[in-house]
């Protein structure tokens, strides 16, 4: 992850070697590439060292893991909506929105089907929607955790990376559209904005642990915790940094709990609580 980082910020070859095939033909194969290389390159040596090979014969560790990471690289390059967006839009500002929108939400749909047909093959007998249980957690210490985050976020809302990048719908530069106010499109936003990180603790917190732990036990998150760390890749270098070790804590978490709600909980709370800090600086500052 160190020689990772490095590169990426120091040569850009995310922008250069990846993200350049974004809605591209090219990056349908591009990016499940960039995550099976993310996955494999630190799983596998960590089963050598610890001899644990034995665990690479097993078909439901192949079938499963290729087809999260192929339905993470599929979805993530997916743009053919912008056609959508340009054929909806009268104007910059409604196709640059509906876009965004789109952007959002497009990864929940195709990743609860994959799921549960992954669920009915191979984890049938196994208790909630991977993660998604009602019982088995204590909520306290999440919100506690969130209680503890706000003097940092405040701290991060003063830097200019953090105000350039947050909130991730500026606002006050978008006029009223398709007859709703300011307000009542930002919160359309914002929810859609909830649905992704959703999405996101669901993939990798649910798929690719507590659906990968079933064959790979503990190993799985350190696996898991490397993807996550370059789907930030193109983020400010302190949040890419951060979101390989709190990827890593909440995959313990979901590990032991086998419950994803606190990983939502603080993953959903704390992007919140960005875009608000975001928020209440840009109203300072004007």
């Amino acid at each position: 992850m160190v020689i990772a980082v490095t590169l990426n910020y120091t040569f850009g070859f995310n922008k250069i070697l990846i993200q350049k095939y974004f809605g591209r033909p090219l990056g349908y194969l591009a990016y499940p590439l960039y995550y099976f290389v993310a996955y494999y390159f630190t799983l596998i040596p960590i089963l050598l060292i610890k001899k644990k090979t034995y665990l690479l014969r097993n078909t439901e560790f192949w079938v499963k893991s290729i087809v999260f990471l192929l339905i993470l690289g599929l979805i993530t390059p997916f743009y053919e909506y912008r056609e959508f967006a340009e054929r909806v839009g009268e104007t910059s500002f409604e196709i640059s929105y509906i876009r965004k929108i789109f952007g959002y939400t497009k990864r929940l749909l195709p990743l609860v089907f994959i799921l549960i047909i992954t669920k009915l093959i191979y984890d049938r007998k196994e208790k909630g929607f991977y993660g998604i249980r009602l019982k088995g957690l204590n909520y306290k210490p999440y919100f506690s955790i969130l209680l503890l985050l706000i003097p940092l976020v405040t701290v991060a809302s003063f830097l200019p990376d953090f105000q350039s990048y947050y909130p991730r719908l500026k606002f006050w530069i978008y006029p009223e559209m398709f007859g709703y106010s300011v307000f009542k499109l930002s919160v359309i936003y914002e929810l859609a904005y909830g649905l992704d990180f959703i999405s996101v603790e669901l993939f990798f917190r649910g798929a690719l642990i507590i659906g990968m732990a079933k064959v790979l036990g503990k190993e799985a998150v350190l696996a898991m915790a490397t993807v996550y760390c370059f789907i930030h890749f193109g983020k400010p270098v302190g949040e890419v940094i951060s979101s390989f070790f709190g990827g890593y804590i909440l995959g313990v978490i979901a590990l032991n709990h086998k419950n994803i709600n606190g990983g939502i909980i603080v993953h959903l709370g704390l992007a919140m609580m960005m875009e608000i800090a975001a928020i209440i600086q840009y109203f300072i500052n004007n």
